[in-house]
């Protein structure tokens, strides 16, 4: 009898220390690590470069970053990660050219200096391969931009009060060729 209980305490004790063991384990981890897929990650992690801050929006080839909530700090990468995935170009008329997930796209933008207001409008895939990822996210989202601000962290496209899309610079590094059809 005396044996049976103290097995009963170790059995108790062993739970108790495995319980600790993972409650520091999952708690001692950062949240989403910069490398993971689909991860969501602090908006620390993301570069700064006061310079982003003072580049022209016409002319300049955007790379999206991903998808920013504002709220908690933190950005959720785009997937999938390319090199000619989620480009944008500003024209001077009022055009937009760039790439989806797998897409050529295009679509117009109007800015408003007196109502402080920015519009995309029309954006969408001129090619008709299937959106991957991000893809069919990205494209609801420009066409919901109602703002446009630049830091330095680039080019904040807002598509909500607390959330926005946020691009950086590509730079030396010419434009692939868009085509719209």
């Amino acid at each position: 009898m005396i044996m049976k209980g103290n097995t009963k305490r170790f059995n108790w004790g062993f739970t108790l220390a495995i319980v600790i063991f993972l409650i520091c384990l999952t708690g001692c981890q950062e949240e989403g690590q910069p490398d993971e897929e689909s991860s969501e990650i602090s908006l620390n992690f993301v570069s700064n470069d006061i310079s982003y801050a003072s580049l022209p929006l016409i002319g300049t080839q955007w790379k999206l970053i991903g998808f920013v909530d504002s709220r908690i700090n933190k950005i959720r990468l785009a997937q999938p990660n390319g090199p000619d995935t989620y480009l944008l170009v500003f024209d001077e008329d009022g055009g937009i050219s760039g790439r989806t997930s797998t897409n050529t796209a295009a679509g117009r933008y109007s800015a408003d200096s007196s109502s402080n207001r920015f519009v995309i409008s029309n954006f969408t895939h001129m090619t008709k391969i299937n959106e991957l990822f991000d893809g069919r996210y990205y494209i609801e989202s420009m066409n919901k931009v109602f703002a446009v601000k630049f830091s330095s962290q680039g080019l904040e496209l807002h598509y909500d009060t607390s959330q926005y899309l946020l691009f950086q610079p590509l730079v030396n590094r010419p434009a692939p060729p868009i085509t719209p059809h």
